[in-house]
């Protein structure tokens, strides 16, 4: 089982990986902790570094993995059994960044880099990105279209629950 999942931060990408994961029993992962050495102080890898770990995870029999949809992924689309497209309004999603900082800054949720004022704003700002180019990326996408399945804030919550 191969499933690439693609949406915007706060979309409920990781959580629904963490669930499936823990369905079927096969490993999830976050391609921005590939893009960020969180174990270093969330240090930027080069694109060699990436894309030799990107194949690592590709090659491997089983895996889940979620992306907002970066190009430099896209053979992560190729490979994978099925593609869950999250489509969440762009205010859930500013409302959701918003939670999730205060909650990091609290200590009541995990973060993989220090949620500062600058990483928030710049969080908010990779969101507005996302869906300034989100017409580009279903295009993209609409290639894999047997494999496409579009989810909206009720259909994930209602494959989290089943689990």
């Amino acid at each position: 089982m191969k499933i690439y999942i693609i949406g915007p931060s706060g979309s409920g990408k990781t959580t629904l990986a963490n669930h499936l994961s823990y369905k079927y029993n096969v490993p999830a992962y976050e391609l921005d902790c590939l893009v960020y050495d969180d174990e270093h102080d969330h240090v930027k890898r080069s694109d060699l570094d990436v894309q030799k770990l990107f194949e690592g995870i590709l090659n491997k029999p089983e895996w889940i993995i979620e992306d907002v949809g970066r190009e430099k992924f896209y053979k992560g689309l190729e490979k994978c059994d099925i593609i869950y497209y999250l489509r969440i309004s762009k205010w859930m999603v500013y409302g959701r960044v918003v939670k999730r900082w205060f909650r990091q800054r609290l200590g009541f949720e995990k973060w993989n880099y220090p949620p500062t004022i600058p990483q928030f704003f710049d969080t908010l700002r990779v969101a507005k990105g996302y869906y300034n180019k989100e017409p580009e990326k279903i295009n993209y996408i609409e290639q894999f279209s047997d494999k496409v399945v579009y989810l909206d804030y009720k259909e994930i919550n209602k494959i989290i629950r089943e689990i």
